[in-house]
């Protein structure tokens, strides 16, 4: 896990966000203690390999991690939208041939779509995360940037741009987020307890309720 503003982040020396209060929650019920480790998310996704972490989260689904992840979940979904200056002619998204000629700000590490991730139509400007790919547009260093549509209007508002850039009506995607366990007999014994437990909070509406609660709407 690294610091993914508004699902988890510290505030005050303590984790907090939507997916902090969905885990937290899922602990409660399973009657254990969960610790939460901030890493960079290149690190975060070794860790678990290296003894340093039980499980990681948010995984975006890509059939790689399928294979060499126990997948748990989706434990939410995520909207992924593109955002622009208020004055770019890119009225909308209406598949990649739009992007084509523009440079894309993008994480570095994270995965969008597999298309969107293959194409060579564009230019995929990496930075270290959202708010840096928001400073890059600004400073005209990026035509667009791409990201969660949560993540991007959190960092909006910590920059107080929101009245500079605007969110694209259409988005990329909408895709979930899992928890990812170790293929050994510990990671599948806590995914397959995790993933009952998030099954019941799904069904009762325990998740969407954290989640309009954390993110409105």
């Amino acid at each position: 896990m690294d610091e993914f503003a508004p699902y988890n982040y510290l505030d005050s020396g303590r984790f907090v966000g939507a997916d902090i209060d969905i885990l937290g929650d899922a602990a409660l019920r399973l009657g254990i203690g969960m610790r939460f480790v901030p890493l960079p998310w290149r690190r975060a996704l070794l860790a678990p390999g290296m003894g340093e972490a039980d499980g990681l989260f948010q995984l975006a689904p890509t059939p790689e991690r399928f294979r060499n992840w126990l997948m748990v979940g989706p434990l939410r979904t995520t909207r992924l939208v593109f955002v622009v200056m208020a004055d770019s002619p890119l009225r909308d998204f209406a598949g990649l041939g739009v992007l084509a000629g523009y440079s894309v700000g993008v994480v570095d590490g994270f995965t969008y779509t597999p298309a969107f991730d293959a194409s060579t139509h564009f230019l995929h400007e990496g930075s270290v995360d959202d708010e840096t790919s928001l400073r890059k547009l600004l400073l005209r260093r990026a035509d667009v940037v791409v990201g969660g549509e949560a993540n991007l209007r959190h960092a909006m508002r910590k920059l107080a741009v929101e009245d500079r850039v605007r969110v694209l009506p259409t988005a990329l995607d909408v895709r979930g987020r899992y928890v990812g366990f170790p293929r050994s007999d510990a990671g599948r014994d806590k995914a397959e307890r995790l993933g009952a437990v998030l099954r019941r909070m799904h069904a009762e509406g325990r998740i969407a309720a954290i989640l309009r609660h954390r993110l409105g709407g």
